[in-house]
C-alpha cells in the first residue's frame, strides 16, 4: 500500500500540468481567501484589541448577539424538528404541503422576512393595526427573534429530515413489540437516533443567526448586534478599523461553531446506517402526536405564507396602513431600479461561474496524492466559517490598493461572493469524485494520458452536474446577498438588494416591496429553470441554498 501511494505521488509530481495547476489553485485561494482574512485580523493594532473590553457598545453587541443566537437557535431547531418529524411520517395530514412551504424562506432575500413582518405586524401592520387595532412595536429583539426563527427553521428541517429518513422503521416496530408506548418510542428511539442530526442542525442555525445581517439591519432597531455594528461603523462613522475589530470579534464564535458542526457531520451517520435499506413502513403515529405536529406545522406555514403575502401586497398598495387602494405606481418607481436587478444578474452569473470552476478544479486537485493538499482543502472550506460581513470588510481591506485594486469594480463583488460560496460547490464536487471508479483514470493513465488530460477528458464530463449545481446555488445566493455587497457596492455597481435596503431605510416601502417581488420572481425562476434543465444535478438544491 505504501509503495503504491509513493508511486502515485511520484507520478503526480512528475506531471508538470498537475503540479502547476495545484500551485495556481493554492495561490488563488491564498489571495482571495487567506489574504482578506489575514488583513481583517491584522488591520487593528494590538492596542485596539486590548481596548475592546472598555467599549460598552461592543460588549453589549457581543452579548446581544450571543443571546439572540441561543434564543433563535432553540426555537428554529425545535420548529425544524417538528417539521422534519411531520414530513417523514406517512400518516401526518398535509406533510408534503408543509415540507414544500417550509422551503420558501430559503429562496427569499435575507431581509425579506423582516420586511414582510414589519408590513404585517408593525405599527402600520395589516394584521396588528388594521385588523386588530393594536399599536405594536415589532422593532427590537423580540421581532428579530420571531424573524430569525421563521427564516432559519428550514435549514434545521432539511438536516434533520436526512437523519430521520435514514432511521430503520424496524427499530420502532421492535420497541413497540417490547411494550413501549408511542411517547417512549419517540423519546428513546426516534429522538435518540436523531440526536447527532439535531445537534448538527442547531450548529448550522447558530452560525446563520450569528452572521445574519439582512434581517437584523431591517428589524433590530436600536438593538446592537455584531453583524450590524460593523456596517454602522463603516457607513455612519467611516471607521474601517472599528468595523474590522467588530467582525474580528464575530469570527471567534462562528469559527468555533463551524468546527463543531463539521465534527458532528463527520460522525453523524453511525447511528442509522445499517448496510441495507428497509421496505418496512413507519408504525402508525399516535393521533395526539400526529395532530399536534400537523397543527404546529399549520401555524408555522401561516407565518411563512404571510412573508410572501405581505411583500406582494405591499407592492400594490397605495400607502401601507393608510390607503389600501390598489396601485401600480410602486412598480413604475421600481422599474427605475431595473439596472440594479440586471447588475445583480450579471454579478451572480460571474460569481456562479467562478465558484463552479474553482470548486471542480480544487476538488480534483485535492484528490491527487500531492503535498500540501490538506492546506488546499482547508482553504477551500475556510469561507464556510466566515460571516458575510467579515468577507465584505476583508475584501475592502485587501483590494483597495495596487497591485490588485478592485474596489469600485464589479469584480470585487463577484469574487467576494464566489469564494464565500466556494465550500458548497467544493464539497459537492468532492462527493461526486468519491463516486467515480478510479479504474477509469488508471486506464487512461496507462494509455499515456497526462493528469490534465485525465481531468479534461474524464473528470470534467463526469463532474458537470457538480459544476452546474455549484453555479446555480452560487448564482441564487449572490443575487440575494446583502451582507457582503453593502460593503462593496460603488455608484456604478449598485445591486438590487442594496437598492431595496436603502428604500426600506428611507420609508419607500411600496417600491421596495415591488423590487423585492421582482428579485423573488427572478430567484424562483432560476430555481425552476435549474430543476428543469439539470434534473438530478440540483436535486439537493434547497439544502445547499440554505447552507
Amino acid at each position: 500500500m505504501a509503495t503504491t501511494s509513493l508511486s502515485g505521488l511520484r507520478r503526480q509530481l512528475a506531471d508538470p500540468g498537475v503540479a502547476l495547476a495545484f500551485l495556481a489553485a493554492l495561490a488563488t485561494l491564498g489571495v482571495f481567501v487567506l489574504y482578506p482574512t489575514f488583513r481583517v485580523l491584522v488591520y487593528p493594532a494590538l492596542a485596539d484589541y486590548l481596548a475592546i473590553p472598555r467599549s460598552v457598545r461592543w460588549l453589549q453587541a457581543a452579548r446581544n448577539s450571543l443571546v439572540m443566537m441561543v434564543l433563535s437557535t432553540v426555537t428554529a431547531t425545535f420548529a425544524g424538528l417538528v417539521f422534519a418529524f411531520a414530513a417523514t411520517r406517512p400518516d401526518v395530514p398535509g406533510r408534503r404541503f408543509f415540507r414544500g412551504v417550509a422551503l420558501l424562506p430559503l429562496f427569499a432575500p435575507p431581509f425579506m422576512v423582516a420586511f414582510a413582518y414589519i408590513l404585517m405586524f408593525g405599527r402600520q401592520g395589516l394584521i396588528t393595526r388594521t385588523l386588530l387595532g393594536l399599536d405594536v412595536n415589532i422593532f427590537g429583539w423580540h421581532g428579530l427573534w420571531l424573524v430569525q426563527t421563521v427564516a432559519f427553521f428550514p435549514l434545521a428541517m432539511l438536516i434533520i429530515i436526512g437523519v430521520l429518513e435514514a432511521i430503520n422503521p424496524s427499530l420502532e416496530h421492535a420497541a413497540r413489540n417490547l411494550g413501549a408506548d408511542e411517547w417512549t418510542v419517540v423519546r428513546t428511539v426516534t429522538l435518540a437516533l436523531a440526536r447527532p442530526g439535531i445537534a448538527g442542525a442547531a450548529l448550522v442555525v447558530a452560525i446563520s443567526v450569528l452572521a445574519d445581517f439582512g434581517n437584523a439591519v431591517v428589524i433590530a432597531g436600536g438593538f446592537p448586534l455584531l453583524a450590524t455594528e460593523a456596517w454602522f461603523r463603516m457607513e455612519g462613522l467611516a471607521d474601517l478599523k472599528g468595523a474590522a475589530l467588530v467582525v474580528a470579534m464575530l469570527i471567534v464564535p462562528t469559527t468555533v461553531l463551524f468546527l463543531l458542526e463539521r465534527y458532528w457531520v463527520s460522525r453523524r451517520a453511525y447511528v442509522t446506517v445499517t448496510g441495507r435499506g428497509s421496505p418496512i413502513d413507519h408504525p402508525p403515529t399516535h393521533p395526539a402526536l400526529r395532530w399536534a405536529a400537523a397543527s404546529f406545522c399549520a401555524a408555522m406555514t401561516v407565518l411563512v405564507v404571510l412573508v410572501y403575502l405581505g411583500v406582494i401586497a405591499g407592492a400594490f398598495t397605495t400607502v401601507w396602513g393608510r390607503d389600501w387602494t390598489p396601485t401600480l405606481a410602486h412598480w413604475r418607481l421600481a422599474a427605475d431600479r431595473l439596472p440594479t436587478l440586471w447588475a445583480s444578474v450579471r454579478i451572480g452569473a460571474l460569481a456562479g461561474a467562478i465558484t463552479g470552476v474553482v470548486a471542480v478544479a480544487v476538488a480534483f486537485l485535492t484528490s491527487r496524492p500531492l503535498p500540501l493538499r490538506a492546506a488546499l482543502d482547508f482553504l477551500a472550506v475556510l469561507p464556510g466559517a466566515l460571516p458575510g460581513v467579515f468577507v465584505g470588510v476583508g475584501f475592502v481591506l485587501a483590494f483597495n490598493r495596487p497591485p490588485l485594486e478592485l474596489v469600485g469594480t464589479v469584480w470585487i463583488i463577484a469574487l467576494a461572493l464566489a469564494f464565500w460560496h466556494l465550500p458548497m460547490g467544493y464539497q459537492a464536487a468532492v462527493a461526486t469524485l468519491k463516486q467515480i471508479e478510479r479504474s477509469i483514470e488508471e486506464a487512461a493513465t496507462n494509455l499515456g494520458a497526462s493528469g490534465l488530460r485525465v481531468l479534461w477528458d474524464i473528470y470534467l464530463p463526469l463532474l458537470r452536474r457538480a459544476f452546474a449545481g455549484a453555479f446555480v446555488v452560487s448564482f441564487i445566493r449572490a443575487v440575494t446577498n446583502v451582507s457582503i455587497v453593502v460593503f462593496l457596492v460603488a455608484p456604478g455597481n449598485v445591486v438590487a438588494t442594496f437598492a431595496i435596503l436603502n428604500m426600506i431605510g428611507n420609508g419607500i416601502w411600496g417600491a421596495a416591496a415591488a423590487l423585492t417581488t421582482m428579485l423573488l420572481a427572478l430567484t424562483l425562476a432560476a430555481v425552476w429553470i435549474a430543476q428543469v434543465a439539470l434534473g438530478r444535478a440540483v436535486r439537493g438544491l434547497p439544502a445547499r441554498v440554505g447552507a
